[in-house]
């Protein structure tokens, strides 16, 4: 129930769902009421078209990357690699003739190997089957792309996790027992702060490992001023996290998120 209306309201509250939802009843206020319907309209539009900007998304995506870009890798450390998952591509993928996991996974995967690699410490892939009952869990999902990609092997699956607060309370809970004290997180830089917090809530030491910055980088070009999808998608996600960053007290007191209710 509780991740039904946390999806509903993600849907209604960042781009574009709430441009939606403030033009579309600023054109039906249009001819009965000219000024509400106006302002409605306005504010619907620059709710579409300001996230749409480079010049926004990038500053926005700073504000959560700002302390990971110069931060070093503590790979001496770390006794494994945890990759969390971002999400599925539902359908008949044309390499896997079903379910495979999104861009945004791929590229958490593709730096993983490369972690992998580099520092020969054992992965754990996290993510669960959310909105997809029934079919593979997305660690599995991660675990066919990661050999059939780069040839590497994980050590472990965690298949059970809903959401980031999950991801950390079940990869420690797989871990225990296994001499994994302290591990390298790898997601996006944008999710990094979120995902170090609920893992250090979970009592996992985690060490962050960043991939796919999206802040600003050098100067500003033509194109940063001109409206794109890559730039809305930019600030989606980072709306989104500080959306989940300012909700997750709320969250904490309702039954039905804790793991396992």
């Amino acid at each position: 129930m509780a991740a039904g209306v946390t999806t509903v309201l993600e849907h209604l509250l960042l781009p574009p769902g709430l441009a939606v939802l403030l033009l579309v009843p600023g054109l039906l206020l249009w001819g009965a009421e000219r000024r509400g319907g106006g302002w409605l309209v306005t504010l619907g539009l620059a709710a579409l078209i300001l996230p749409s900007l480079n010049i926004v998304a990038a500053p926005l995506a700073q504000t959560l990357e700002r302390d990971l870009r110069e931060r070093p890798l503590a790979t001496g450390r770390a006794d494994a690699i945890v990759v969390l998952g971002g999400g599925r591509a539902s359908g008949r993928h044309h390499v896997t003739g079903g379910d495979d996991v999104s861009a945004l996974t791929f590229e958490r995967l593709r730096f993983a190997a490369h972690l992998h690699r580099r520092t020969g410490l054992p992965l754990l892939l996290s993510g669960g089957s959310p909105g997809a009952e029934g079919r593979p869990a997305e660690a599995e999902l991660m675990a066919d792309a990661l050999r059939r990609e780069f040839r590497v092997d994980p050590r472990w699956l965690e298949g059970a996790s809903r959401n980031t607060h999950e991801n950390a309370f079940f990869t420690a809970q797989h871990l225990q027992g296994s001499g994994v004290e302290r591990v390298l997180v790898v997601t996006h830089a944008m999710h990094m702060p979120r995902a170090l917090g609920r893992f250090e809530a979970a009592g996992l030491a985690a060490d962050p490992a960043p991939t796919g910055f999206r802040g600003p980088a050098g100067e500003w070009r033509l194109r940063d001023f001109v409206p794109t999808v890559d730039a809305l998608e930019t600030s989606r996600f980072a709306l989104r996290e500080w959306l989940a960053r300012a909700a997750r007290p709320l969250r904490d007191r309702l039954p039905g998120d804790r793991p396992g209710a």
